[in-house]
């Protein structure tokens, strides 16, 4: 009777133990199963959130072709009729000198006017980087902001590997934007633009001998900081990244890094 007591004793605590066993088994399956589907479901929704940027700016890009058509054919068309009224109503009416130089006054606005317009138009939407390239539209950009307050340098290496079309359009739009922050922000004086690619990795630097600017302040101000939280999200779009080395009193320097194989599936111009 002992025997089978203890066979019995024994075959429970066998099962007992295979149960405790198979309970950890699925224990550990199913936190290994839940730790799964809420890491895709976080990669759901990182990918989410990137297709929704994505999408805002395309949006915003094709805004941008629509405003720039409608200055150009619309704005600059009639500023071009104007300017062509007014030099026929000159002949009608003489060698007045006083009206003359009225004349001659109203039409060196409209030709002001036009050149604005024109600027306006290739800040909306950069013909030279559709047609040459990046280099030719940073170098575009330099010659644009330099006059007699402000230097901007772009250095580059002598070759430079072709990026792909969606990854120049979003480099031009981030040094766009951080020359003009340096510019009327910043009050600098000198500006470098650097451009280069290394293993694999394209990387943009934009420097300043500006007054500089605390971040964290910057940051926290909505609609002060609008500009550095674009750049980021323009980013996120490619998994770049940005260093910000800022300070008060002082020149920024401000760094720029894409991987290029993660450049390669978006696209910003469609």
């Amino acid at each position: 009777m002992s025997i089978d007591t203890s066979f019995v004793i024994a075959v429970g605590t066998v099962v007992l133990l295979l149960m405790a066993v198979f309970i950890i088994i699925f224990v550990a399956y199913y936190q290994q199963k839940q730790a799964k589907q809420q890491l895709a479901f976080k990669e759901l929704q990182v990918q989410h959130r990137r297709e929704l940027m994505e999408a805002t700016f395309r949006g915003q890009e094709e805004e941008r072709k629509r405003l720039a058509e409608d200055m150009h054919d619309g704005i600059g068309t009639m500023l071009s009729v104007t300017k062509m009224s007014l030099n026929q109503l000159e002949r009608q009416v003489g060698n007045d000198m006083q009206l003359g130089f009225q004349f001659q006054k109203t039409r060196s606005m409209i030709d002001e006017t036009m050149t604005n317009v024109r600027r306006i138009s290739r800040n909306l939407v950069p013909t030279t980087l559709e047609r040459f390239g990046l280099l030719a539209a940073l170098e575009e950009l330099a010659d644009r902001a330099t006059d007699d307050d402000t230097d901007v340098q772009l250095t580059f290496p002598e070759s430079v590997l072709p990026f792909p079309p969606a990854l120049d359009l979003m480099l031009y739009r981030i040094a766009q934007e951080l020359v003009n922050n340096a510019i009327r922000h910043a009050r600098a004086r000198h500006i470098v633009v650097q451009l280069f690619s290394v293993n694999g990795e394209v990387r943009l630097s934009v420097l300043d001998d500006g007054v500089g600017f605390d971040f964290d302040v910057v940051m926290e101000n909505k609609q002060g900081g609008l500009g550095l939280r674009n750049i980021e999200s323009r980013l996120s779009v490619m998994n770049g990244h940005v260093t910000f080395d800022v300070a008060p009193g002082r020149g920024s320097q401000i760094h720029i890094q894409v991987r290029l194989h993660d450049a390669q599936p978006v696209n910003l111009l469609s």
